[in-house]
């Protein structure tokens, strides 16, 4: 056949080689029925008997991935579980048999109906992955009400396969065997999706929101999956093949040897330090944090404890969440941001759905202070989980001083509060910012003399300082971390900080981008924070660069004119000095 490629979003790293198996839509046909009175509590009895299977079907999932994959802790899959026995599920779908006299696979239809409306319109890759929960978990107990048995990815052809597919669960991708498939690729999912961490996890590569793939692709077809890149190859030539194979070869050589030195220090050959630490969205990524070395958590995101419920986590609730994440990573640094959505994921939505660009309007900080209760209960939940580790607070979007300053007196007011009930706290929290507006940057010297770090989230500053929306397909490929003006920007931010004393580090995409690392060196950032499969390789970079040659190449850097001009200086002077990562040294998107 004729040679094909296809690029999209390398959502999980690594190079795959084998024949194509294609897996068809997971829709489910049900019957809409009317039941007789008589009938109705058989059809509940059905439902709870169909939830409870299901609930013991991720429950066994959950306990092969322990047993066989040595990530004791991946525990992911729990939240579809307990989505299985919220009230709104439940109860409302019994509700549905009994006051409208309808089976039950028509009634959870219904309610789950109901419950992706509070998803419907979202732009954010984030929140719209998170409804992918709700279409799983219904999934799982649709199939068991209607007596359809449960998928069985085993009874796969023979070889090394690549899945091709429109979507697949956690579940699914917890199941594949591994000692066939090698890789799989997805019409639907972003990089935050619950799959997506679950391929990361147990280092699956893979490709994510690649359009109509599954109609593009035969059964059987040698495909090539490069997920480093983001690249898939349908039918590749003879040569094409053969290089691929040798990539593949020297990859998991490299990545064996990465792992084996992530015990070394993280310093530069005239021993400059920078801290490499770990993103994380979920508890259960902790192994995988450990096992690539994290020196600790850059930036934890707390919006997902928010989304997937009808109503806003308790501060009780919240609080257990920091303190396990504190105790389990104790002593290293936990630096927890605090909620940055918006209001129309909330359970109060309804009062800001009118919003004409989300992106640009009531979120994030700015939200917290209009919304006081909830973000109150949320440094609350904070300040008492303080004791229990060595804890840091980030505050988001911030774009001027008055925000930083309101904060503070709101964050004395609440441990004035918890002194006079006893309410044990440190005295000292450390109080941090992320640096991702340009209004942010242009006064980076005076919200340094307020706060204890700054964290670059390079992510929304080179999306709001390049006026690029990064999900917009017109547009997206003008997104560019090595832009002249983004470069330009953390230098500043970061010289601000040097002024007044305070740390200061990368937690955006870019963090972990190979061609960025001597320049963050040549900036003496204190640390950078990403994807924790990034770390080891980072590792490796950094401890092949000096400080000084690093200044120089930022030096040199800075005098450029174009994004291109950067990029190549930087793919030459950087495979010098560090040869065995030219493979890795791709172009940042």
């Amino acid at each position: 056949m004729k040679t094909r490629r296809f690029q999209s979003h390398a959502t999980s790293p690594g190079i795959a080689i084998g024949s194509a198996h294609r897996l068809g839509h997971h829709g489910i046909a049900f019957l809409k029925l009317w039941i007789r009175d008589s009938d109705v509590e058989s059809e509940v009895m059905r439902f709870r008997e169909a939830v409870v299977k299901s609930k013991e079907q991720i429950t066994r999932v959950q306990a092969k991935m322990c047993r066989f994959e040595g990530h004791e802790q991946i525990n992911i899959l729990e939240s579809q579980r307990l989505f299985l026995q919220d009230d709104m599920l439940v109860n409302t779908t019994i509700a549905h048999v009994k006051e409208l006299r309808i089976n039950a696979e028509w009634a959870l239809d219904k309610t789950l109906g109901s419950l992706r409306l509070a998803f419907m319109n979202v732009q954010e890759d984030y929140f719209r992955d998170r409804r992918q929960d709700i279409d799983y978990a219904g999934r799982r107990v649709m199939s068991n009400l209607m007596g359809h048995p449960e998928i069985s990815l085993s009874e796969l052809p023979e070889g090394d396969l690549i899945i091709v597919t429109h979507d697949l669960s956690p579940a699914e991708v917890a199941s594949l065997p591994r000692e066939r498939v090698r890789g799989f690729i997805m019409e639907a999912g972003g990089m935050t999706s619950h799959t997506a961490i679950i391929s990361r996890a147990l280092e699956i590569p893979a490709m994510f929101g690649v359009k109509e793939i599954a109609d593009q692709i035969q059964e059987g077809e040698t495909l090539v999956l490069d997920g480093i890149k983001g690249i898939l190859i349908a039918s590749p030539n003879a040569r094409e093949l053969e290089q691929y194979k040798q990539v593949q070869q020297k990859y998991q050589a490299l990545e064996q040897i990465l792992l084996q030195e992530i015990h070394l220090p993280t310093e530069t050959k005239d021993g400059f330090k920078i801290r490499l630490d770990a993103n994380m969205e979920i508890v259960e990524e902790i192994p995988s944090i450990i096992q690539h070395g994290a020196e600790g958590i850059g930036l934890y995101r707390t919006e997902y404890l928010f989304i997937n419920r009808m109503d806003e986590p308790s501060e009780g609730e919240q609080y257990e969440n920091y303190v396990t994440i504190l105790k389990k990573l104790h002593p290293k640094t936990v630096t927890i941001r605090t909620i940055d959505i918006g209001g129309d994921k909330l359970a109060f939505g309804q009062r800001y759905e009118d919003q004409i660009n989300p992106a640009l309007g009531l979120r994030a900080i700015r939200l917290c202070l209009r919304e006081l209760p909830l973000f109150r209960t949320q440094l609350r939940a904070l300040l008492r989980a303080s004791v229990h580790g060595n804890l840091r607070i980030l505050l988001p979007m911030i774009s001027g001083i008055d925000e930083v300053l309101e904060v503070k007196k709101i964050i004395r007011t609440i441990k004035r509060e918890m002194a006079q009930k006893k309410v044990p706290c440190k005295d000292k929290v450390p109080l941090g910012i992320m640096i991702e507006v340009p209004a942010a940057v242009f006064t980076a010297n005076l919200l340094a003399k307020e706060v204890d770090f700054f964290s670059i989230g390079t992510n929304d500053l080179i999306q709001y300082g390049l006026a690029i929306d990064r999900v917009n397909e017109l547009v997206s490929d003008l997104y560019n971390p090595l832009h002249p003006a983004v470069i330009r920007m953390i230098v500043q931010t970061v010289r601000a900080a040097k002024a007044a004393g305070i740390q200061v580090s990368v937690c955006g995409e870019m963090a972990g981008a190979p061609l960025a690392i001597a320049l963050f060196v040549g900036m003496e950032l204190d640390a950078l924070s990403m994807n924790p499969i990034s770390i080891p390789r980072v590792k490796k970079i950094l401890r092949a660069l000096t400080r000084e040659k690093s200044k120089r190449l930022l030096a040199e850097v800075l005098e450029m004119q174009t994004a291109e001009e950067i990029e190549k200086f930087l793919k030459k002077e950087m495979g010098s000095i560090s040869p065995i990562h030219n493979r890795h040294l791709s172009i940042l998107k």
